[in-house]
C-alpha cells in the first residue's frame, strides 16, 4: 500500500462516520475537489441534498473539498456568467502566508501566532470597528495553517469585488502613517510657538484607538526593558529597529524620562477609571526618535487575504471536510470555543485515534499532536493521526499498519 491509498483509505473511513457541516442555502452553491489519484480539480459540481453530498465524499474520497462563498441559480454551469450569481457570504481567510514572523516556525508554534492575528480581527475589526455580531460570523480552523470567518448576514451578500476590498483596506490599513493620527497643537512659549503633538484619547473609535493603544502598549514595553535590564538593554533594543540612526545615550535618557512620565500617568487614569488624550513626548528629538521606532515596531493592523476576500466567485474549504496535507478536520467555532480551541488536539478526528501506523522518515522529525511530542526518525510505530500528519505533509512514508 502506497502514501496515497493508505490516506484515500483512512479518509474514507472518516467520511463513512462523519458529516459534513453544509452552508446555508447549500443547493444554490458551487462545490469543487481535489484528489488524491488526479491531477486535475474537479469543480462546477451541485448537490441537491446532504445525503448526495455524503455519497460523493464517500465514493470519491477527495484529498481537499470546496463549497463557493456564492450561491446562484445555476451553480453547476461551468460558465460563469450563466451561474446567475444571487449574492456571496464575506469570507476572511488568515493564513501563516500571510504574517511574516512566522516564517521558519515549527508548525505548533506557527499555529499559535496565527491564532493571535485571528483573534485580533475578529475582536478589533469584525467585533469592534464593523459592529458586527458574533452570531453573523461562523470561524472555522481550516485544517491547515490558519482560519477562515464566514460573514453571513443579509445586508452584506450584495457586495461586490470592489466593496469588498475597502474592507479588507480597512483592515489591512492600506496606505496607513501614525503620523495622521497625531494632531499636532500650537503651544505659546514666551514670544515663541512650539509644535506639541496628541495622541488619541483611549475611547476614540477605530484606528485613532488602535494607535493609542499600540503606542501605550510599546511605551509600557520600553519601561519594562529598562526595569528588568536597565537603560543598555534599552538602548539596544532601539538600535535593533532604528538601525539608520543610532541613538545617543543622552536621547535615550531623555527618552527614559519622558517613557517614565508617560506611563505614570496611563497608570494614574487607569487607577481612576478615566481616559483622555495625552501628548506624545515633549523633547522634539525624543519625538522623533520614538515616532521611528514606533513606525517599525507597532502591530496594530489586521492581517487577511485579499484575494479570498474579495473575490465573489471564491471556493473556500467545506466544513467538516479533511485537510489533504494535515489531515486534520475543517473544525467549526463558536467564539468561546475559538478562545479555548488547540488545533493540534481538537482538530484530530477521533476515528485517526484508533489504530497505529509504521511510517519511515529520512532524518530526525519532531511532530506535537494530541498534547504530546512524537520523536521519528527511521522506522515507527506511530497513532494514525500522526502518521496521516507525517504521510500528508510529504515528511515520511507510509510502511505498514502496526
Amino acid at each position: 500500500m502506497g502514501n496515497a491509498e493508505f490516506l484515500k483509505g483512512r479518509f474514507r473511513e472518516y467520511y463513512l462516520k462523519n458529516d459534513v457541516l453544509l452552508p446555508p442555502r447549500f443547493n444554490r452553491r458551487e462545490y469543487g475537489f481535489m484528489f488524491f489519484d488526479r491531477k486535475y480539480v474537479l469543480r462546477h459540481i451541485s448537490f441537491r441534498s446532504s445525503s448526495e453530498i455524503k455519497k460523493f465524499l464517500v465514493n470519491n474520497v477527495p484529498k481537499n473539498a470546496y463549497h463557493s462563498a456564492a450561491y446562484y441559480h445555476y451553480p453547476a454551469r461551468k460558465d460563469m456568467e450563466e451561474k446567475g450569481w444571487m449574492g456571496a457570504d464575506l469570507i476572511f481567510d488568515l493564513d501563516a502566508d500571510h504574517i511574516p514572523e512566522t516564517e521558519g516556525m515549527p508548525y505548533h508554534e506557527m499555529l499559535k501566532v496565527v491564532k493571535k492575528e485571528a483573534e485580533k480581527l475578529i475582536i478589533d475589526f469584525l467585533l469592534d470597528d464593523f459592529g458586527f455580531d458574533e452570531d453573523d460570523l461562523t470561524i472555522a480552523f481550516s485544517g491547515g495553517r490558519g482560519y477562515h470567518i464566514h460573514v453571513r448576514r443579509e445586508d452584506i451578500f450584495p457586495l461586490k469585488s470592489d466593496e469588498r476590498r475597502e474592507i479588507v483596506s480597512y483592515i489591512t490599513g492600506e496606505g496607513y502613517d501614525i503620523t495622521k493620527f497625531l494632531k499636532m497643537e500650537l503651544e505659546k512659549r514666551g514670544k515663541k510657538k512650539r509644535k506639541k503633538y496628541m495622541l488619541p484619547d483611549i475611547k476614540a473609535g477605530g484606528w485613532y484607538r488602535k494607535v493609542r493603544k499600540g503606542v501605550d502598549d510599546i511605551s509600557r514595553n520600553l519601561w519594562d526593558i529598562y526595569i528588568s535590564d536597565g537603560t543598555n538593554a534599552l538602548s539596544e533594543e532601539i538600535n535593533s529597529v532604528i538601525k539608520n540612526k543610532k541613538s545617543t545615550k543622552m536621547v535615550v535618557k531623555e527618552l527614559l524620562s519622558e517613557i517614565k512620565n508617560y506611563t505614570n500617568k496611563l497608570e494614574l487614569l487607569a487607577k481612576d477609571d478615566r481616559s483622555e488624550k495625552l501628548q506624545i513626548f515633549e523633547s522634539d528629538n525624543v519625538r522623533d526618535l520614538f515616532l521611528q521606532y514606533i513606525k517599525e515596531k507597532i502591530r496594530i493592523r489586521g492581517e487577511t487575504d485579499e484575494p479570498v476576500t474579495t473575490d465573489i466567485h471564491r471556493l473556500i474549504r467545506l466544513i467538516g471536510s479533511l485537510h489533504g496535507k494535515t489531515g486534520l478536520a475543517v473544525k467549526k467555532l463558536s467564539f468561546n470555543q475559538f478562545k479555548r480551541f488547540n488545533p493540534l488536539k481538537d482538530a484530530i478526528p477521533e476515528i485517526f485515534k484508533e489504530g497505529e501506523s509504521k511510517v519511515i522518515t529520512n532524518k530526525k522529525i519532531e511532530v506535537y499532536m494530541n498534547n504530546k511530542k512524537f520523536v521519528m526518525e527511521g522506522e515507527s510505530c506511530v497513532p494514525d493521526f500522526v502518521a496521516i500528519f507525517v504521510v500528508a505533509r510529504g515528511m515520511g512514508d507510509f510502511v505498514a499498519r502496526c
